[in-house]
């Protein structure tokens, strides 16, 4: 899978950029505060139609410089846009994302849309996820070893939806359930009554969830494997590196995940049993709280080197390289499930990295696909990818005068 061109219009700080890129690895190089980030968001947003670092939509779209009202207040762009034209082996396929501005009666600016279209015909994101992979890593996701289990959940789905639209759309369905569910429960807990119709919600929840944790406890474990595999390939002091899934279901049911059964529809089977009877024997607690207790929305992964558990005392190298591990596996199993490389997106990640870790990525790099590697200094990414091409980022614009190999 490779981008061939990508386009930016009026997106954080770019005004305008077109861009034609190589099959291979390419280098952007930028001081800090340029638009490095904002470049690889961009691409990784095309696959995914979210945005992991804005709190909300509005703050993609360029606030513009121009056209200033009396205060001196920025004013919002009417719309932004993500253009990519992306070839893979089913052909080539043109992909957009346009952020509409939607105004209030007062004609304030209150909120953004997206709109996606493949080969300009207007398409739900549910369809556009999958259509474009991407892997991407910083020095921000040692998080995923040591943030809250929120970050280590929206993981597992990005990494699932991109691999399956039954896995988005069945996520899609739970989180709606899942909404329905707990206002119940809030008006049982307020009231003391609980509405004869949860029933039917808990059969929703059991079912969509069976499949949500199955298919997670199923990534995790190949996963792991070779996680493990990068761990000790990067210097990992001789140590083992185990992935584990830790679902949001009590012990006893849980036992079913931690070694899936080769039936999957067996396995599937038992799995919604046990969240069913779970659900019964928790229902109790469930209508004093007021919310769903257990289910996939309480899912968790554990960091487990040599038995010390990283997410607590893993060290900051031990942990940095534990989540370098994760997302080099990530790429080996988008790779073999989809039959075909992920774009990589690396955003200065080399500063974060010793000597050795720094020749591992860039090995990676440089192998077959497509690598695009952000650096504030063109060294020792310039040595180790001979022949790259070196992109020069300045305030949202690229010096293609500046372009070099």
């Amino acid at each position: 899978m490779f981008l061939r061109s990508f386009q930016l219009t009026n997106y954080r700080n770019f005004r305008r950029l077109a861009l034609t890129l190589d099959d291979g690895p390419t280098i952007i190089e930028a001081r800090n505060a340029q638009g490095k980030t904002n470049l690889l968001e961009a691409i990784e947003l095309l696959a995914t139609t979210k945005s992991a670092r804005a709190g909300s939509d509005r703050e993609l779209i360029n606030w513009s410089t121009f056209d200033k009202p009396s205060d001196g207040s920025p004013i919002l762009e009417p719309f932004g846009k993500i253009g990519a034209v992306v070839s893979h082996e089913r052909g080539e396929i043109h992909a957009d994302v346009i952020l509409r501005v939607a105004e209030g009666d007062d004609g304030i600016s209150t909120s953004v849309g997206k709109v996606f279209r493949l080969n300009g015909l207007p398409r739900r994101a549910l369809e556009f996820v999958g259509e474009i992979n991407v892997v991407s890593f910083s020095p921000e996701d040692v998080e995923l070893v040591d943030g809250p289990p929120s970050g280590r959940r929206r993981y597992l789905d990005v990494m699932n939806a991109q691999m399956s639209g039954r896995y988005l759309r069945t996520l899609q369905r739970y989180t709606k359930v899942l909404t329905q569910r707990n206002s119940l429960l809030r008006q049982a807990r307020e009231s003391g009554r609980l509405d004869p119709s949860i029933s039917v919600w808990d059969e929703e929840l059991a079912s969509n969830g069976a499949y949500l944790f199955q298919e997670r406890a199923r990534s995790v474990a190949a996963l792991g494997e070779l996680a493990d595999h990068w761990f000790r390939d990067l210097g990992g002091w001789g140590q083992q590196l185990n992935i584990r899934y830790r679902p949001g279901l009590p012990d006893g049911e849980a036992a079913a995940l931690q070694a899936p059964l080769g039936d999957i529809d067996q396995s599937l089977g038992l799995i919604h049993s046990g969240f069913v009877h779970a659900l019964g024997a928790i229902s109790g607690r469930e209508r004093m709280a007021g919310m769903s207790l257990i289910g996939p929305h309480r899912d968790d992964l554990g960091f487990i080197v040599d038995g010390v558990d990283m997410n607590v005392y893993g060290s900051r190298g031990q942990q940095r390289l534990a989540a370098l591990s994760l997302k080099l596996a990530e790429l080996d199993l988008l790779t073999k499930i989809t039959g075909s490389r992920p774009i990589l997106l690396l955003d200065d990640v080399l500063s974060e990295l010793d000597m050795p870790k720094q020749a591992a990525v860039l090995k990676v790099a440089a192998g077959s696909g497509q690598t695009l590697l952000t650096v504030t200094s063109p060294e020792p990414a310039r040595s180790a990818l001979s022949g790259a091409p070196v992109l020069h980022l300045e305030a949202g614009a690229i010096d293609l005068a500046g372009r070099s190999a």
